[in-house]
């Protein structure tokens, strides 16, 4: 499964990164503190292929004004 995080005060200066589920950064769209999405953030996904968690980012992007980078966590 993928996932991908986007931090509201922060994602328009950062790369948005794609993660595997069993990352330790993500923990299956837990987080690295086990809180899932809050009100700083939110886990999109799961997604069972990389292909569609990196289609529904490329879709969410084309809403943002000035649209950031997509990579990949070093888990991929």
């Amino acid at each position: 499964m993928y996932y991908f995080y986007i931090n509201f005060p922060t994602f328009k200066q950062r790369t948005i990164l794609i993660h595997k589920g069993e990352c330790g950064d993500c923990q299956n769209g837990n987080g690295k503190r086990n809180i899932g999405s809050n009100e700083k953030g939110f886990w999109a996904g799961p997604f069972k292929k990389y292909e569609h968690a990196y289609s529904a980012l490329s879709k969410l992007q084309s809403k943002f004004q000035n649209p950031t980078k997509i990579g990949d966590c070093n888990c991929i």
